[in-house]
C-alpha cells in the first residue's frame, strides 16, 4: 500500500482550544489537526491533507511561510514514483499545541491547484511537490546493490487513523498486538537455490552489511528455510539515535513469510521467537471504543523493550484465517496489519 501524503480529505468535525483564541482543531479520520481560526473551516469542507514525514520544499514557494518553523537537509522518497534524493525544506512533525496533538497540515485545495471536486481520498502527493522523510540506516557507502525484490510485502503498516471508515469490521476481526519498535526495517530471504539475500526497506544489501551480519550472529539466518522470508527491526547503537538505549546491535522480528504468505506467529521457527518483537495481551490490547480512545490508550505505553522508557507504538496483526473485506484488504494490503504510534513517544523525540 502505498503511503498519501497528501490526499483530498473531509472536515469532519472542528472543535474549540480552551483559552486560544486564534486557533482551533479539526478532524479529518483519526487525525487531529490544529488550524488557524481564519482559515474559517466547517465539516464538510474538502481539504489538501498533509500527513506527517512529509517534507515540504524550500524551494517551492507554496511552503515558503512554513519554513519559518525550521528547515533540514534531509534524505527524502517519492512515494508515487520512487525516486530517491536529499532536498532542503520543513520536515511536517508531531507537535504539542495548548495540550493537543497536532498531526499534519491542512491546506486548501486551491492553494494546490487541485479542483473542489476531487473525490475524497485521491493522492495528490506529486501535485503538491511533497516527498517523503526517510530517516537514513546505518548503511555504510556501497552497501546497497538493487533494489528491493523480496516475496513479501514491504514493512509499511497502515496508521489507523487512516482506518476510521473500517473500524467497526476492525473490532470484529481477531488480532495479534505486538509492540512497534523503533530500529531500521530489514528483510531477510532464502531462495530455492539456498542463497540469502538481505534487504533494507526500499534496497538490496551486500551480504556483508551490518544487518546480515546481526541477522547471522542470532541464529535467524540459520533458522531460514528455502522460500521463507524474515523481517526484523535492527535496533542499537547509530540507529534511528539508539531511542532505546541498548548496548549492542539487537534484531526484533515482526514478521515471518513463506511462498509468499504471512505465517502466525505461532508457526514461526524458535530462533526467530527467541528475537521477535515482545507480544502484548490480546484481551487488554483488543480494539474497542473508537479510534481516539485506542489512540489515548497507547499514549504513554512504556518499558516493553527497555525498562521505564517509552515504546514507539503498537502493531495489530490479523490472525491467519480471518476474512478482511475487500476494502479493508486494499487498505492493509499482504500486512494484514496496522499501527498505533505513541504520541508521548513521537514528541519526546521529535517525530
Amino acid at each position: 500500500m502505498v503511503r498519501k501524503m497528501v490526499s483530498v480529505q473531509k472536515i469532519e468535525g472542528v472543535y474549540p482550544i480552551e483559552n486560544a483564541d486564534r486557533i482551533e482543531k479539526v478532524r479529518i479520520g483519526g487525525w487531529i489537526v490544529v488550524v488557524g481560526k481564519d482559515m474559517g473551516l466547517k465539516p464538510g469542507d474538502h481539504v489538501a491533507y498533509y500527513e506527517i514525514d512529509s517534507m515540504l520544499p524550500a524551494d517551492d514557494p507554496r511552503y515558503t511561510d512554513l519554513q519559518k518553523r525550521g528547515q533540514r537537509t534531509v534524505p527524502v522518497s517519492n512515494t508515487i514514483t520512487g525516486e530517491e534524493k536529499e532536498i532542503t525544506g520543513h520536515v511536517l512533525r508531531t507537535a504539542r499545541l495548548r495540550g493537543v496533538y497536532s498531526q499534519g497540515l491542512v491546506m486548501p485545495l486551491s492553494t494546490i491547484g487541485v479542483p473542489e471536486n476531487t473525490p475524497i481520498g485521491t493522492d495528490i502527493t506529486l501535485q503538491a511537490d511533497v516527498w517523503k522523510y526517510e530517516e537514513l540506516p546505518p548503511l555504510k557507502g556501497g552497501d546497497m546493490v538493487g533494489a528491493f525484490n523480496a516475496p513479501c510485502s514491504k514493512s509499511d503498516a497502515t496508521r489507523v487513523q487512516n482506518l476510521t471508515a473500517y473500524w467497526d469490521e476492525i473490532r470484529r476481526i481477531a488480532w495479534t498486538p505486538t509492540v512497534k519498535v523503533d530500529g531500521t526495517s530489514t528483510t531477510i530471504y532464502r531462495d530455492m537455490d539456498d542463497t540469502v539475500h538481505v534487504y533494507s526497506r526500499n534496497w538490496k544489501l551486500k551480504p556483508e552489511c551490518t544487518n546480515m551480519q546481526v541477522a547471522v550472529k542470532t541464529g535467524l539466518v540459520d533458522a531460514l528455510e528455502k522460500g521463507m522470508v524474515c523481517q526484523f527491526e535492527l535496533c542499537g547503537p547509530s540507529v534511528n539515535g539508539n531511542r532505546l538505549k541498548l548496548a549492542s546491535y539487537r534484531p526484533f522480528v515482526f514478521a515471518v513469510w513463506r511462498d509468499n504468505m504471512k505465517l502466525d506467529r505461532r508457526d514461526w521457527p524458535k530462533a526467530m521467537l527467541d528475537n521477535a518483537v515482545p507480544l502484548l495481551d490480546e484481551t487488554e490490547w483488543k480494539p474497542t471504543g473508537d479510534v481516539m480512545d485506542m489512540i489515548a490508550k497507547v499514549d504513554g505505553l512504556r518499558g516493553n523493550v527497555t525498562r521505564d522508557l517509552l515504546d514507539e507504538g503498537i502493531v495489530w496483526h490479523a490472525k491467519a484465517g480471518e476474512r478482511l473485506s475487500d476494502g479493508l484488504y486494499n487498505e492493509l494490503g499482504s500486512n494484514r496489519c496496522f499501527k498505533i504510534i505513541n504520541n508521548k513517544y513521537l514528541t519526546k523525540h521529535g517525530l
